[in-house]
């Protein structure tokens, strides 16, 4: 049993190695939230009866409430309190009647399958406490035993999530009481802290297309109608790494530049959008941030700030199919929306 439950350590310590390296690699973004939770679910302890036992009821129902906080994309701490279940044995002469609860402590890590659903696993500690009755004998005990789980986590709204999820606990009770394994398996419903979005009104998006050249200087001030300008991966190259608020083509905004520049009575409105890939939440930060560093971008070429205003859209307004990587290229964009009256 021994060599068994430390192939189950070790195999989860090697998971939560790499998902803890894809966490702290993939998450540059400022991320915090905490979260609430419920589960319900099925206990089943073994080794719980001795061979002599003529009846022996390893299996009940369980449930448990849990907290946790999220310090980046990837990784929590969390915090849970569970009902095991109670156990009932029959021996010639004695019945034995168990219960047992537990609050324990773990680590969970993260690592995203498909837009928003996502597997992790956990690994701590667990607090035990238990009560055993033979006939008119009773025994309590309680200790502290290694705590390892895992499972998918499934999206089901901005705040709502839930989780298929599988938690072992060795090594349960004492020498008078006895010991088992703790197994559970169930299903949780999470809320997050994390404010449900507010849309923000906007025109509707038209299809990217190429950036237009630099216009003429006019002869004299003349009105012009708004100038959409996107730059997305398909306009010079990427703009943005995946995950990333770090310009990586500048060339692709210089047009602009030089547009504002000629005419200083032009103004700019700038909105970053993203593809649908990560936390709904975190999508919406990560657009308000790209668009910010773009406006920084114009302001360090001279472009004042009050001539520039800053939107983000986050994965709302798709104009390609997050399905497939070429649409989510289309998608990662930036969007510049150029007004006011052009100069000599």
């Amino acid at each position: 049993m021994k060599n068994v439950y430390s192939a189950r350590v070790c195999f989860a310590w090697a998971a939560l190695l790499c998902l803890s390296n894809a966490a702290f690699s993939d998450s540059t973004e400022p991320y915090s939230s905490g979260y609430l939770g419920a589960r319900i679910g099925y206990s089943h302890n073994d080794n719980s009866c001795l061979d002599t036992a003529l009846v022996c009821d390893k299996d009940e129902a369980a449930y448990g409430v849990f907290a946790g906080y999220d310090f980046n994309r990837r990784l929590a701490l969390e915090l849970s309190v569970n009902d095991i279940g109670d156990s009932v044995a029959k021996y010639p002469g004695a019945t034995m009647e168990g219960e047992l609860r537990e609050i324990d402590l773990a680590l969970k890590v993260s690592y995203p399958l498909y837009q928003k659903t996502r597997i992790y696993g956990k690994l701590g500690a667990a607090y035990w406490d238990g009560e055993v009755t033979w006939d008119a004998t009773k025994l309590d005990g309680s200790g502290v035993r290694p705590l390892i789980g895992g499972g998918i986590e499934l999206p089901l709204s901005d705040r709502w999530t839930t989780r298929l999820e599988y938690q072992y606990i060795d090594q349960v009770g004492d020498s008078e009481m006895g010991r088992a394994n703790a197994n559970f398996v169930g299903l949780s419903l999470v809320w997050n802290f994390a404010s449900r979005l507010r849309k923000t009104p906007e025109a509707v998006v038209a299809a990217p297309e190429p950036a237009p050249q630099v216009q003429p200087v006019q002869a004299a001030p003349e009105p012009v109608a708004d100038q959409r300008i996107i730059v997305d991966e398909q306009v010079g190259g990427p703009l943005f790494d995946f995950d990333k608020s770090v310009i990586r083509n500048t060339a692709a905004i210089d047009p602009v530049v030089a547009q504002l520049i000629q005419h200083p009575s032009l103004v700019v409105s700038i909105t970053g959008h993203t593809d649908a890939r990560g936390a709904t939440a975190y999508n919406q930060r990560l657009s308000e941030t790209r668009a910010k560093v773009v406006a920084h971008y114009l302001q360090s070429k001279g472009i004042e700030a009050n001539r520039i205003t800053v939107h983000g859209m986050g994965e709302e307004q798709p104009v390609a199919d997050n399905q497939t990587e070429e649409g989510r290229a289309k998608n990662r964009r930036v969007e510049f929306v150029i007004s006011g009256a052009k100069t000599r």
